[in-house]
């Protein structure tokens, strides 16, 4: 109702000034979406690996409680002949999930109150509700729930295979057994290609991400973060009401700067990398007056000092600002090259004039005197060049200002130096906010930092999962084969056909299972494609490599059940039987 009266007004707005008003609208939304939408895309990714690793989990707890069943033929046959009921026997066996659900689940949620500390520490920072999540009554009962009902769940299905073994063929069968029936051999291989399919899958995910994230820590910011440290300064009250008391105190604190110990360049500036959020519109000389929403408006600092080196960015051409750049003097700008080549393309800017707003000096005509490259001042996902000026102090003076130095010193070591500096020059005014430029970069990257973490966490036990799956059927196969691999060997095979043999099944699966997992990865590439930076959602290579990883993690865990089978001694294992 909200969103369709407010459209209503803005056609409205848009009829009665359509001058300033064109082509613009209303988006209502709520306030829990403004606060923590941008994360849900992250947090449903995450919540769909963790339901692919508890898939793993449980086709793993079915195959291995199945295999354990097949092994306990015996023992289920003698306790039917003597008068169990399938029923009895099926209880027995979910009886025993359920003390490995309860054991396990403990353990998950042992694990899950220290990891919980590492999360925190991993999250973004300012997100307050990440930073108050408590492992609490409800998550400890959904938590409880989920692993017992999973245990139970897929602990059914092999408890009812195992009650339904034939009691005279199990009794004849002896200690080791036969094969197991078609029906059984097949929904055990298509659980352990479905292990590896998933496995895939979220190893495919968390590649992605990892590269992702490692474009974006090397991404080139337009400055050098390292060794610049950053704190905050609002002058206010009756004392700084006027221009020239503010550009009194600026110098002043600029010069005590520049002298402090360790301080290679120091500059001050209204909106820093980072720290900015200052825009006005603009029209350069001569360029016709655009209408409503097609006004260009750039990004505006206000500096002073050494502020490009300190920021180590380099003057492309002309020149920096100077203490002859003051109210006297014609007023002046520096643009970066974004701006340069849009709005005055094949000619040289220098020179050029730019009309700008500057709100209660009214609009004035700037002159260009340099050009510098383009900052990326919000992160490393900026993808939209916005035009970049800076103005002046001297001539366009700012209460609230950035102290930047850059320094080898310790940011610890230099902050009681800095508080003094400050004290001296006015007691009154605080600084706060004191931290290195690092930081703030960093802070950028602390949803795909705690992303990729995650995503590697769950990829890396996904592969064990399916490690120990393959590894406990390949091995549970040839337990039940041994009495067909003994008569092999006794008629001449060689223990490397017998290994070559065990080895060409768990390659089937494998085969079978990368099929089926690069579709799946294909599909969720579709959902990556948002959270990724300059990495392509079907990157071959990233595909190449966890599927090698896969494959090799494979190999080894088909191999050594298979070499271990090839080794029996067919003498001891025929007078067995």
């Amino acid at each position: 109702m909200a969103q369709a009266e407010m459209t209503t007004l803005a056609k409205r707005l848009e009829q009665e000034h359509a001058k300033s008003n064109k082509n613009i609208g209303v988006r209502v939304q709520p306030l829990l979406e403004n606060q923590v939408g941008e994360y849900r895309s992250s947090l449903t990714l995450l919540l769909c690996a963790v339901g692919v690793v508890l898939l793993i989990a449980c086709a793993n707890l079915a195959n291995l409680l199945a295999a354990r069943g097949a092994a306990r033929s015996r023992e289920f046959a003698i306790r039917t002949a003597i008068g169990a009921t399938r029923w009895q026997i099926v209880r027995q066996l979910l009886l025993e999930s359920l003390v490995l659900a309860v054991l396990g689940g403990a353990l998950g949620i042992f694990l899950a109150a220290w990891g919980r500390d590492l999360l925190v520490a991993l999250s973004p920072p300012g997100l307050m509700r990440f930073q108050e999540t408590s492992l609490d009554v409800w998550v400890l009962l959904f938590s409880g729930t989920l692993a017992i009902a999973t245990s139970l769940l897929f602990g059914l299905w092999p408890a009812w295979q195992s009650s339904r073994a034939d009691a005279q063929s199990a009794l004849k069968a002896g200690a080791h057994g036969g094969s197991d029936a078609p029906a059984v051999r097949r929904s055990r291989e298509l659980l352990i290609i479905s292990e590896i399919a998933l496995t895939l899958v979220l190893l495919s995910a968390a590649a992605l991400v990892l590269k992702s994230f490692a474009k974006s820590a090397s991404a080139r910011l337009g400055f050098e973060p390292q060794g610049l440290v950053t704190a905050q300064i609002v002058l206010r009250g009756p004392t700084y009401s006027e221009d020239n008391k503010i550009l009194g105190f600026s110098t002043n604190l600029l010069e005590k700067l520049r002298s402090m110990p360790g301080v290679e360049h120091a500059a001050l500036a209204s909106s820093p990398p980072f720290l900015t959020g200052w825009q006005s519109i603009f029209l350069p000389e001569g360029m016709p007056q655009p209408e409503g929403v097609d006004t260009p408006s750039i990004e505006m600092s206000i500096i002073m000092g050494d502020y490009f080196s300190a920021l180590r960015t380099p003057l492309l051409r002309g020149r920096t600002f100077t203490p002859q750049d003051n109210k006297d003097a014609p007023p002046v700008m520096i643009i970066d090259q974004v701006t340069a080549e849009k709005y005055f393309p094949g000619q040289d800017p220098i020179g050029k004039r730019i009309a700008m707003n500057l709100g209660s000096e009214g609009t004035r005509m700037l002159e260009i005197v340099g050009i510098v490259p383009r900052l990326k001042v919000y992160g490393f996902e900026e993808t939209t060049p916005l035009p970049q000026g800076y103005l002046p102090t001297c001539q366009v003076p700012s209460d609230g200002m950035v102290l930047l130095l850059r320094t080898s010193t310790p940011i610890q070591a230099l902050e009681r130096t800095l508080r003094q500096v400050v004290a001296s020059v006015d007691p009154t005014q605080p600084v706060f906010d004191l931290r290195s430029m690092q930081e703030r970069v960093e802070e950028t990257w602390a949803t795909p930092r705690l992303m990729a973490f995650l995503l590697s966490a769950f990829a890396g036990l996904a592969l064990l999962l399916a490690v120990v799956g393959i590894y406990g059927v390949m091995a549970y196969n040839g337990q039940r084969r041994t009495r067909e691999i003994g008569v092999r060997l006794a008629l001449g095979a060689r223990r490397r056909q017998i290994v070559q043999m065990m080895l060409n099944q768990g390659m089937r699966l494998l085969g079978i299972g990368l099929l089926v997992g690069f579709g799946g990865a294909l599909a969720a590439s579709r959902v990556l494609r948002s959270l990724l930076f300059e990495v392509s959602a079907t990157d071959p290579a990233i595909y190449v490599a966890v599927s090698a990883v896969l494959a090799l993690a494979a190999v080894i865990a088909s191999w050594i059940p298979a070499r271990r089978a090839a080794r029996v001694n067919p003498m001891i294992t025929l007078r067995a039987e």
